[in-house]
Parts: C-alpha cells; structure tokens; sequence
C-alpha cells in the first residue's frame, strides 16, 4: 500500500537509502538532512515523500517535488526499493503512483536525474521500461568522469 511517509517513518528511510550502496558519505548526509527538513515542515506543500509499506514493512519510498520556475514539471529525486522487493513491480508501481499524483495536479513532465557510473546501469534500465527517455547528460557534473544523466517523460 503507497501512503504519505510520516516521521515515524524515517529511520526506515534512510536504511532504505543506506542499504542501495550508492550514496557517498556525504551524500548520504544531505539525504538524511533533506528527509529531517521535510518533517520538520521546511518544504512546502508540494514536496512529498510516500512510502511503499507491505507486510507490515516500508518495502520502497519515492520522492518528487516541482522544479522551482517552471510550469507542470516535476522531479523524481529518490526511488529505492529494498532488495528482498526488487523486481517485483514496486519499483514500477512506486513511479506509477507518482506520476498519476503529478498528472492529476496538472503536471505535465517528470525528471528523473542520476550518475553515468556503471553501479546506475540498474537504474537506467528501471527508467527505460517505465517509459522515460534519456533528455541529457551534463558531463563531469558530480565528479570528474561523472556525469550527470537526465531522464524526462511526458505525462
């Protein structure tokens, strides 16, 4: 069942975040310190994150906030899935959910951004079947050698 996250929820969250492996010390910081900001209300109303919770546990989160000046757009900042759950469809129905969210408030495109590092290739092909085409890629943007790649679907 998707539902809004709550902060009894956080913990989960950022082993969630955690146990992906992708996230560099200080990466993993900022995550931690954006998931405190949200629940200590410093987004504002349309920043969300949900939660995907089976059995009793939080088996994926998601989320999606508007790009600040713009008209309908939307970014996918987070999905993650734990591992026992993956390839089972919750991916695909954490970014389903989102995107009717989004079309339903008038939205009408939705970004997703990640690295070019091979560790990702996962999560291109993840976005690949849910329908989104890769927009750009800025290159050297989180690092020398790493960049960043752009993903945009037409709602």
């Amino acid at each position: 069942m998707i539902r809004s996250a709550v902060a009894d929820d956080i913990q989960v969250m950022i082993q969630i975040a955690e146990a992906t492996k992708l996230f560099k010390p200080q990466e993993l910081e900022e995550f931690i310190g954006v998931v405190g900001s949200y629940f200590e209300g410093r987004f504002d109303d349309n920043h969300c994150w949900l939660v995907d919770e089976e059995d009793g546990g939080i088996v994926g989160v998601v989320y999606i906030a508007p790009e600040p000046m713009t008209y309908g757009v939307w970014n996918t900042y987070f999905i993650a899935v734990i591992e026992g759950w993956q390839h089972r469809g919750k991916g695909r129905e954490l970014m389903d959910h989102v995107e009717g969210m989004v079309k339903e408030g008038g939205g009408r495109l939705l970004m997703v951004e990640t690295s070019s590092l091979a560790q990702y290739e996962n999560a291109w092909g993840f976005y690949r079947k849910c329908g989104y085409d890769e927009e750009a890629r800025i290159r050297d943007f989180y690092d020398d050698g790493e960049d960043k790649l752009v993903f945009r679907k037409k709602l």
